[in-house]
């Protein structure tokens, strides 16, 4: 019988929401957790966010938060230049973390593959590298995929951007290892928090909600399967302390506080 995959994304330091969904996947009896980065950042509870994706043993994919952690938020100028506020929460959340933790996200993969059913599926934060094409990020419009398929290419920016260490790392470690999106038959990744499904020239790319930042009072995570040779990906909803989460926030003070109250916003 084919194993069940978990896969979480976005969780942004919602301790109340991480709890909640680890407890639900144990409950189920999923033994493999995948996270698909951006455990930290805009949240209040980084450490100890960061504390039981180790204790749990869950591979966490490193997404924008974590690159901002490990290269310093001085590293990225669209920060300072374009987003001041998530700047001093990069810095905040650097501050919160152990040593230790922050040497364990050096450690972390860019993507991971994995094979399910004779199917090649590449799990990352974003399918274009966030550590140095920030930009090309956003040309994303939850709707047109191509610019996926320039990634690991020559029209990538890797290629002309001059930008250390950042760059030096992406040349060094490539997302995917250097393999083009269409060497794999799907693609999911996290980032945007919102689930959507493309399909384009026989691939399939999910984008997945966040786990800690659905827009909801409700954590998100997913479960990946193989049923009769089709891959099947599963949304699960789960209740957590929302009024707790809400009642810390009240009583606390740390930078770019707002955004991160508008993504745990009911709609």
């Amino acid at each position: 019988m084919q194993e069940k995959i978990a896969l979480i994304s976005d969780v942004h330091a919602n301790l109340e929401a991480l709890k909640a969904v680890l407890m639900d996947i144990k409950n189920h009896n999923i033994k493999t957790i995948y996270s698909l980065g951006d455990v930290i950042g805009l949240g209040n509870h980084p450490r100890e966010c960061l504390k039981l994706i180790l204790e749990n043993n869950i591979i966490n994919i490193l997404g924008n938060a974590e690159e901002y952690v490990i290269f310093g938020a001085d590293s990225f100028d669209y920060l300072k230049k374009h987003n001041i506020s998530r700047y001093y929460n990069a810095v905040w959340t650097k501050d919160a973390l152990t040593s230790e933790q922050i040497y364990a996200l050096q450690k972390m993969p860019h993507s991971i593959d994995i094979e399910i059913g004779g199917q090649k599926i590449a799990l990352c934060h974003f399918p274009i590298d966030v550590r140095y094409d920030y930009s090309g990020v956003w040309k994303y419009n939850g709707e047109d995929v191509s610019s996926f398929f320039e990634t690991n290419t020559p029209k990538d920016m890797r290629f002309s951007i001059n930008q250390t260490p950042i760059l030096i790392s992406a040349n060094n470690d490539p997302l995917f290892g250097g393999k083009r999106v269409d060497e794999y038959n799907s693609i999911i990744y996290g980032h945007y928090h919102f689930f959507r499904k493309h399909t384009k020239d026989n691939m399939d790319f999910y984008s997945l909600n966040g786990t800690g930042v659905a827009i909801s009072s409700q954590a998100m995570y997913y479960v990946l399967e193989n049923i009769n040779n089709r891959i099947i990906l599963t949304e699960n909803r789960v209740d957590y302390d929302y009024e707790k989460l809400h009642y810390e926030l009240d009583n606390i003070d740390y930078p770019n506080k707002e955004t991160f109250e508008k993504y745990i916003k009911k709609l």
